[in-house]
């Protein structure tokens, strides 16, 4: 029975290096893959894998196309696992590609390194998402984007989600609230806009006119730090701010500065998130949420681009619906406030 070594030996080239062009996982030349291929079959090495691959010209392997990835960032993560073990379920591996130009994604691609690709973090102009359009290859977004035209994808109601957070507050009684928003949310104009935002953005601005509220936006990246800073900001800056709508991954950072500040969740300051049920529950108090499914949506996704990747036609469109969990951290205002702050102006 012929070992790597052996192909190596053959091939010219380190067992490593055959280990790499079998499994995609680094980038190889054409020329030392084709040897190293050559080598697999001359020796008939590892006939039941390796062969199948060579004769069906695929990877069984998935790409995921991700931003950067925080230490914080837990809901990334539980993104991460959901996607690798339904690929593993599959008999498939998985690659995480960080920061990809849509040139880099479709190498991957042509290479044969991955079958195909799911995007996360899509904005409402998306090169990526472009390039992918005009090639042959397997792609599912977990978001969505500007045309949505023939895509297959898994999204959350970002809009629902968030009238739902700023409708509960206004039902309990609050009227003078904050939220702490993505710098540059507000600006149309901008090429990267994420595309949740737009519908964020819609859900927010139905809840504020359905009930007059008035809210102060603060500008904040979306991290557990950040959103310290932010609530700093927003309540030195609006003080009779009754309740905060934290999203992205800002309501742990936005709990500690208002506990800094000597104010009780929720008898001084209510507090709503938008993120997974894993952090609202761990929160001291345990945070009312709309609960985001993201192991549900990444599951759905590597399900329908393995789907894809195995020759099915598939251009679903999967919208999982928002649903408010009242938890512990929000409460009626303790007392009426007079006045009123000043109102966002978009």
């Amino acid at each position: 029975m012929p070992t790597i070594k052996d192909v190596a030996a053959h091939a010219g080239v380190s067992a490593s290096t055959v280990h790499y062009a079998l499994n995609g996982k680094r980038s190889i030349s054409p020329e030392v893959r084709q040897r190293v291929l050559d080598a697999v079959q001359a020796l008939n090495y590892s006939a039941s894998a390796v062969a199948q691959r060579l004769r069906e010209h695929r990877s069984y392997s998935l790409g995921l196309i991700a931003p950067e990835l925080p230490a914080s960032d837990a809901a990334m993560m539980e993104i991460l696992t959901a996607t690798a073990a339904t690929a593993s379920a599959a008999d498939h591996t998985l690659g995480i590609y960080l920061n990809q130009a849509p040139d880099q994604i479709l190498g991957l691609l042509r290479a044969q390194h991955v079958d195909g690709v799911i995007l996360i973090e899509t904005a409402h102009h998306d090169p990526r998402i472009e390039a992918l359009r005009h090639a042959p290859h397997p792609f599912v977004l977990i978001g969505q984007t500007g045309d949505m035209t023939g895509l297959t994808t898994v999204d959350f109601d970002f809009e629902q989600a968030f009238y739902l957070a700023f409708d509960h507050l206004a039902r309990l009684g609050h009227r003078h609230l904050g939220f702490i928003v993505p710098h540059g949310a507000t600006d149309d104009d901008q090429p990267q806009r994420k595309e949740n935002w737009y519908a964020t953005l819609r859900g927010y601005r139905r809840a504020r006119q359905e009930h007059d509220l008035h809210v102060e936006l603060e500008p904040a990246v979306l991290n557990i730090e950040d959103g310290h800073r932010a609530a700093l900001r927003l309540t030195a800056r609006a003080p009779r701010v009754t309740g905060i709508v934290a999203s992205g991954h800002t309501q742990v950072g936005v709990l500690r500065a208002l506990y800094s500040q000597g104010r009780r969740v929720p008898d001084d300051c209510s507090v709503v998130g938008v993120t997974t049920a894993q952090i609202a529950e761990w929160t001291i108090p345990r945070l009312t949420s709309v609960d985001l499914p993201l192991r549900e949506m990444s599951v759905t996704a590597s399900e329908l681009l393995l789907r894809k990747v195995g020759g099915e036609t598939v251009t679903e469109q999967v919208l999982f619906p928002a649903y408010l969990i009242d938890r512990e951290s929000t409460a009626p205002p303790r007392t009426a406030q007079p006045g009123t702050d000043q109102p966002e102006s978009n």
